[in-house]
């Protein structure tokens, strides 16, 4: 397995699609790449990869899922988090958190060593499992109509729901066997990396 190989790769368990340049391309892409090499990039190659990410990723991504809900799945992973906390383990030695917001729901990444892999890391991603009393705190808060004070406050509220609903996660996470990928009921746990 070549280099670009083994990049696209590792690349690819990131989320980032590798695609071929040459025909993707706009002209406009490669009028400015010709430019680039012309003016001194010695050795360059008429080839180059170019890597999507964003909603480009996105789209490609869910073409190819399928239609047994995956890709409502992946666009809840991929989703733009609302409020994000990242946090380092005082019990887990090299193991550090990142606690999002999305779409009014809780969501736990989980990195911890790993020696295998090229990353030498493994990320898991934690949910509330639908029916949850976890993922009912966050929609009572969400779907209350209250006073202008209680919107004033609704986003510090969120906050410290999501500082707890954290605890709990990680909690529930290390009470279940990630080896084996055996956990409580009251999470969904899927690993990413």
């Amino acid at each position: 397995m070549g280099l670009d190989e083994q990049l696209a790769e590792l690349l690819a368990r990131l989320g980032v699609v590798l695609e071929d340049a040459p025909e993707q391309e706009s002209q406009d892409e490669r009028d400015r790449h010709q430019e680039h090499s012309d003016r001194g990039a010695a050795g360059a190659t008429g080839t180059r990869a170019r890597f999507s990410y964003g909603r480009r990723a996105r789209e490609a991504r869910a073409e190819q899922a399928e239609d047994d809900g995956e890709a409502e799945r992946q666009a809840s992973v991929e989703a733009l988090a609302e409020l994000s906390l990242f946090q380092t383990s005082r019990e887990h030695y090299g193991v550090f958190y990142r606690l999002d917001l999305v779409a009014g729901s809780p969501q736990l990444r989980v990195f911890l060593p790993d020696e295998s892999g090229a990353l030498k890391m493994g990320c898991f991603l934690v949910r509330p499992a639908a029916g949850s009393p976890l993922d009912a705190w966050f929609l009572a808060t969400r779907e209350h109509r209250g006073s202008t004070s209680y919107d004033d406050v609704r986003d510090t509220a969120q906050q410290h729901l999501l500082f707890a609903a954290g605890e709990l996660m990680k909690r529930l996470f290390w009470s279940g066997d990630v080896g084996e990928m055996r956990f409580p009921v009251e999470i969904e746990v899927r690993r990413l990396a």
